[in-house]
């Protein structure tokens, strides 16, 4: 059984790095580790805690899990009730044991979890290839979610931008030590502070017995198998059913999405909102958290009172 203990190397807590990373956090707060069964598996999710507040689903990206969001959570959790769920086979969620990864199986997996927790007139807030999921869920379920945020997606993903996420994913999966591990990190993530890393790897990792160390999601991720309405034209249908208030983030740097693309999206859901984050690559929340946070709040503060 692997592990994420025995890193020797501490980094920044979430809170000093929220603050080095110019977030204005007054205090600390941590998630609580739930789990739920979905679909036959096993699910963690991370709740950051008062159920009073209006609900906020958040879905990472591939090979990421749902402390992708902390920094983000910890600027929004006395705003919403946070949740950030690992998806199948990543995190600490369980791996499927036939390999079955794609919209065919993350997608009902967020409908059963949203109807397992009870979510009911929430946002939904998705990066990447949890972009994709949640305006997929979002599309088929308009009665659910009050506001969508997609980061740094969209039905159309460009090269070269995803030629580099593929090639670091294929690179190095073992690691003699967790500091080669976090050295592999930072030549992919330069602008990021290597304290940072040292800090928010433990939650993305795992030693195994033989002490070496790997990363926390299934290798089989990396071949998605999509069902016939995932062709890029069938993702652009699904888009422009969607009819809540929607606010697309874009990396400054990501080469994921093109202008025109980006132009039709906006013009694919009436009133939709684009808002660019600089010094922000496709991993935007986490690249410039103060950034991202700037970006979203404002779309946040406009919504309607929730039903």
């Amino acid at each position: 059984m692997a592990s994420s203990e025995g890193n020797s190397t501490p980094g920044l807590s979430l809170l000093e790095a929220a603050r080095r990373s110019g977030l204005d956090i007054p205090e600390a707060a941590e998630p609580t580790d739930k789990t739920v069964e979905l679909n036959g598996l096993k699910f963690h999710y991370l709740d950051w805690g008062n159920p009073h507040l209006p609900d906020l689903l958040f879905l990472h990206g591939t090979a990421q899990q749902g402390h992708s969001w902390d920094f983000a959570a910890l600027a929004l959790h006395n705003r919403f009730h946070c949740m950030a769920l690992d998806q199948r086979g990543h995190g600490d969620s369980e791996w499927d044991p036939d390999g079955n990864y794609g919209a065919p199986t993350y997608v009902p997996d967020v409908e059963a979890f949203v109807d397992t927790v009870g979510l009911e007139d929430f946002v939904m807030v998705g990066h990447s290839m949890g972009g994709r999921n949640a305006y997929t869920y979002t599309s088929g379920h308009p009665d659910k979610v009050r506001a969508l945020i997609v980061v740094d997606a969209g039905p159309r993903m460009e090269e070269p931008g995803g030629a580099r996420v593929r090639n670091f994913m294929d690179g190095q999966r073992e690691f003699d030590t967790y500091e080669d591990l976090v050295e592999r990190v930072h030549s992919y993530l330069p602008g990021r502070p290597i304290e940072q890393l040292r800090g928010s790897l433990t939650h993305t990792t795992r030693q195994f017995p033989n002490g070496k160390w790997s990363w926390k999601y299934d290798p089989n991720i990396r071949r998605p198998v999509n069902g016939p309405n995932d062709s890029e034209e069938a993702r652009w249908e699904t888009l422009s059913k969607i009819t809540c208030p929607t606010l697309y983030v874009i990396g400054g740097d990501s080469e994921m999405l093109t202008p025109p693309s980006i132009e039709r999206m906006l013009e694919i859901i009436p009133g939709s909102k684009a808002e660019t984050v600089e010094r922000a690559g496709h991993l935007v929340q986490g690249d410039n958290p103060s950034g991202f946070h700037a970006a979203v709040s404002p779309f946040l503060e406009t919504l309607p009172a929730s039903k």
